[in-house]
């Protein structure tokens, strides 16, 4: 067994996985957690400011202006972690390999895939919406010729459909959620990103792949409720008082604590999902594609490389 770097070069189990994701935030923080930290500030800034904006906006309701500083902060997060995924899913690839990858180094390698990782994220989003549209419309379809049968059937009709298409959304969901490896490792377009995504969770594997996916999601559930907890305690503290006498200080204040929330959260809980994101792909190219002789062969010519 071969391990130049964070994992060994054979088909892997759920703890090499885990082990070798947090393995990468360990050995590289600067490139991980740091870049982390970066990547969210610099991002979460004109969120905060955007959202600063729109509370000013006195022409809006109190209510739609939560409902806009929640699209701003949602749309900025999702650009932070789609080029996170990407910067983070490179320097797992390099430490595969035995190699530290730095920031700069990093964010030459994947500046010229954010616009196919983006491209990824919409094309998905669309997917799945789509997959949306087809379950409303078969929920009236079947609604309509339950109603002949009573009430009762059109309840079961309804929580057997809802419980099938977040089934059928998990599923899909997860299948995809490797197309941001391939595009950054492969340096492939995002339909062909998703389409290899797609073919490499197929069979049996898939099933491995979601049950993996979701583990990770709950440990990093459990992480961020941990920290999600006492700063919403907090922030409902600050609500019941005025700040310095200034109750207009309150909402700037509640703001931006949420999006300190969002970077401490997100500077952890993002690098280790990218990690066992690219792992996992990783590890469905060894099963399916024997892609472990390849890499042992680039570690030895990059340890060579360094000898010399």
């Amino acid at each position: 067994m071969h391990q130049p770097g964070i994992i060994p070069l054979r088909p892997l189990f759920v703890g090499d996985i885990f082990g070798g994701a947090l393995q990468t935030m360990r050995r590289n923080p600067a490139a991980t957690i740091g870049t982390g930290f970066l990547v969210l500030t610099v991002l979460l800034v004109p969120s905060y400011l955007a959202s600063l904006a729109v509370l000013q906006v006195g022409s809006l309701a109190a209510e739609d202006r939560g409902v806009l500083v929640s699209l701003v902060a949602m749309l900025f997060s999702v650009l932070a972690s789609v080029a996170l995924t990407g910067m983070i899913v490179h320097v797992v690839g390099e430490a595969v390999l035995g190699d530290r990858a730095g920031l700069g180094d990093t964010w030459r390698a994947v500046r010229g895939r954010i616009p196919a990782l983006i491209g990824t994220l919409v094309l998905i989003s669309l997917l799945l919406a789509a997959v949306a549209v087809v379950a409303v419309l078969a929920f009236v379809l079947l609604g309509w010729l339950a109603s002949t049968a009573g009430d009762l059937a059109v309840v079961l009709v309804v929580v057997v459909g809802v419980i099938a298409v977040l089934l059928l959304f998990v599923w899909a969901g997860v299948r995809l959620t490797l197309a941001p490896a391939a595009v950054v490792l492969e340096r492939v377009g995002p339909w062909r990103g998703i389409r290899r995504a797609w073919s490499l969770t197929t069979g049996r594997q898939g099933w491995r792949v979601i049950g993996i996916t979701l583990l990770a999601s709950i440990i990093t559930n459990i992480f961020t409720t941990a920290v999600q907890v006492p700063a919403t305690l907090g922030i409902f503290l600050l609500g019941d008082i005025d700040v310095m006498a200034d109750e207009s200080l309150v909402d700037p204040l509640l703001v931006g604590f949420d999006h300190l929330v969002q970077l401490v959260v997100g500077a952890f809980v993002v690098p280790f999902t990218a990690g066992v994101t690219a792992l996992l792909y990783l590890d469905q190219r060894i099963r399916r594609e024997g892609l472990e002789t390849s890499l042992l062969q680039a570690a030895q010519a990059r340890a060579a490389a360094r000898r010399s």
